[in-house]
């Protein structure tokens, strides 16, 4: 290789070079650290963090905030017991809730 190019080069441009690297790795390393702390706070939240998107516009649309103004307000059955405690160990089974209050919804749902 030929070294004639790095010696013509001034000072001030290899400690450009210097400062270009480390401003750099330190911007990979600050995406990094955001890109997992983002993925544990939706984990925790009980959010899918590859679909989280999808999942706040769904919640967003379907929010009573965005129905028109005078128009009625569909009745909704409330869930099956099936269906609550199948949510309730699906909550549990992905860490949303703890042992102790799923037992506690359990109970409550089945009216014990």
């Amino acid at each position: 290789m030929d070294d004639a190019l790095f010696d013509a080069m001034p000072g001030s441009m290899g400690i450009a070079f210097a400062i270009f690297g480390v401003l750099f790795v330190a911007a990979v390393i600050f995406i990094i650290v955001a890109a997992v702390r983002n993925w544990k706070t939706a984990k925790e939240a009980g959010y899918d963090p590859l679909t989280m998107q999808t999942q706040a516009t769904a919640q967003v649309l379907r929010s009573e905030l965005l129905r028109p103004a005078g128009t009625p307000v569909a009745e909704v059955a409330p869930p099956s017991i099936e269906q609550r405690l199948a949510e309730l160990d699906d909550l549990h089974a992905r860490g949303v809730i703890t042992d102790v209050e799923h037992a506690a919804a359990r109970a409550s749902a089945l009216g014990t």
